[in-house]
């Protein structure tokens, strides 16, 4: 009986381990650990989002760009089959999957972003576990701030402009 493909090992998987063997030392307060996981957990779920969204782009049928246009003598309208075929492979691949990412497509794209993502929010974990398993207060204080801690407030942005163009101005 064959195993189903397993997914590479992430980018960061060496970090893991040594979080996880002891060999990384930070010193971070656990208020700081809780939005950590949260700002990777929010990145994951918005990956998540784009790829559901690309592997709907990439079965989308009926486009509308002529891909299914026969001129008055029966001829087909072939660059419109072929734009349509670009947009659907460079959403998803056919050989996309979390094993196969090789295809540059935006869900591949996203897959490998995803798995470097999953790593950092690993490495993280396992040093916080290593404070809170040798501390019992530390493990207490952490689910309690788990639990309890608001989320953070997005950072404040400026808008965008054009460098040494006069910013336009809101009605």
């Amino acid at each position: 009986m064959t195993q189903p493909d397993k997914p590479p090992p992430g980018p960061f998987a060496a970090m893991i381990n040594e979080a996880k063997a002891g060999n990384i030392n930070m010193r971070m307060d656990l208020e700081q650990f809780v939005h950590v996981d949260r700002a990777c957990q929010k990145m994951i779920d918005n990956i998540n989002e784009i790829q559901v969204i690309m592997q709907q782009v990439s079965q989308a049928t009926g486009w509308g760009l002529g891909e299914d246009y026969r001129g008055p003598d029966g001829k087909v309208l072939i660059s419109g089959q072929k734009v349509v075929e670009r947009f659907k492979t460079k959403s998803m691949a056919p050989t996309d999957s979390q094993t196969n990412t090789s295809s540059n497509s935006v869900w591949a794209v996203m897959e490998t972003h995803r798995r470097a993502v999953e790593d950092i929010q690993a490495t993280y974990r396992e040093a916080r576990k290593r404070i809170t398993d040798a501390d019992a207060d530390a493990a207490a204080r952490y689910k309690q701030l788990e639990q309890t801690l608001p989320q953070r407030p997005p950072p404040q942005r400026e808008p965008f402009h054009a460098r040494g163009l006069p910013a336009k101005h809101m009605k």
